[in-house]
């Protein structure tokens, strides 16, 4: 189950954020605030295991999420997004041996259209945090920096009403031989640097 609490006692960078996109508010009185909730499909990862030498991968599994923007000049946005999927972590040499895990993003960034029309394409980028609840007994949420790269085509069949297609790619970053999850007796001792994750999403664009 997610724990809104554990989640907010994250980097306080986020709420910096949040304020930060709040105070541009001017600039949507002139121009529209998008709001894209979106549904997709996220898949890779992979963490090695340095004390043992097994890998864990993260199972592929839907996602879920939304994204708010406003215009920051004719051809960029501000935007921020959260992305979660319910997945697990399993042990690649024993796929029995797997504990549940949700995992989510928080990104604060922008997009940029290459041009602008009744569809649009664009590139998107964002920096934030990873959290990570892992659904088992003893094992603690963890906090990583991240960062994610996309992009898609917007579809605005109407001047309210559009359709977002995305492509997205994240990277969040470990510690090398840092643990992860819990203390010692049943942690995860990383080697590695960071690990990616890639996701495909649709969403419904509202206008306001």
């Amino acid at each position: 189950m997610f724990h809104l609490y554990d989640m907010m006692r994250g980097p306080q960078f986020l709420t910096i954020w949040l304020l930060i996109f709040g105070s541009t508010s001017s600039l949507a009185a002139e121009s529209e605030l998008e709001f894209t909730p979106f549904v997709g499909y996220r898949f890779g990862g992979t963490l090695d295991d340095e004390r043992t030498g097994r890998s864990w991968d993260f199972n592929e599994a839907s996602d879920w999420g939304f994204t708010l923007s406003q215009p920051a000049s004719e051809t960029t946005r501000y935007e921020f997004l959260y992305s979660h999927q319910d997945t697990s972590l399993a042990d690649t040499t024993d796929p029995n041996n797997a504990f549940d895990l949700d995992v989510h993003y928080f990104h604060m960034g922008g997009t940029v259209d290459v041009y602008q029309d009744r569809f649009t394409p664009y590139f998107s980028g964002g920096l934030g945090m990873t959290y990570l609840h892992p659904g088992q007994a003893g094992y603690e949420n963890k906090t990583r920096f991240s960062l994610s790269v996309g992009g898609g085509l917007k579809w605005y069949p109407t001047e309210r009403l559009g359709i977002r297609f995305e492509m997205r790619g994240y990277s969040t970053l470990v510690n090398s031989n840092s643990s992860l999850f819990c203390d010692s007796g049943c942690e995860l001792q990383i080697s590695g640097d960071a690990f990616p994750q890639f996701e495909t999403n649709l969403g419904l664009i509202f206008r306001f």
